[in-house]
């Protein structure tokens, strides 16, 4: 056995392992912007029930809808570009701390640079087939996509905050 066989055992069966990995993460950011639509949808319709709440209400309302509207454009095709886009990717140094398993340090790279580092963090053999570097372009267009979800996703939890922050005052005053 040489030593590069030793090093290299089946980099198809490892790209394809960090692929899967990567759409993992996709279905779990997917579960969390569709359960907090459906807490968003939720929240709208027992707030249009009570007309009684009034200016606030109406405020609540429309920061739920802006939230669901977030998360249905963060679970559709649009969010998954295989181009970099300018307001959504931010370029970001590249540090020592970088694992080349998680979305973010994945994404943050461009298409060649990510095949050689995949290269030297599996050992070789990545560059060797064109077949690979395409599973590699699949992982990177994944790891974006998951990326984006997750950015969208705190956006919507920071909007979805402050209307519960909202409902809170508005259920204690309206209790007085």
């Amino acid at each position: 056995m040489s030593v590069s066989s030793h090093l290299n055992p089946e980099p198809e069966r490892r790209l394809w392992t960090i692929h899967d990995n990567m759409r993992r993460a996709a279905v779990i950011a997917d579960s969390k912007l569709g359960a907090l639509a459906f807490f968003a949808l939720l929240e709208i319709a027992l707030l249009r029930l009570d007309a009684a709440f009034g200016f606030l209400a109406t405020a609540i309302v429309f920061f739920m809808a802006v939230v669901l509207l977030i998360c249905l454009f963060a679970v559709s095709p649009f969010v998954e570009t295989a181009a970099r886009a300018p307001l959504r990717d931010h370029r970001r140094e590249h540090g020592g701390a970088d694992s080349l398993i998680t979305p973010r340090d994945l994404a943050s790279r461009p298409h060649i640079e990510l095949v050689n580092q995949l290269d030297r963090y599996l050992g070789g053999g990545v560059t060797a087939t064109p077949y690979y570097e395409d599973i590699v372009g699949r992982i990177a267009v994944t790891a974006r996509a998951v990326v984006r979800k997750q950015r969208l996703f705190s956006v919507s939890c920071v909007l979805a905050l402050a209307s519960q922050l909202l409902l809170a005052f508005l259920l204690s005053s309206r209790q007085v």
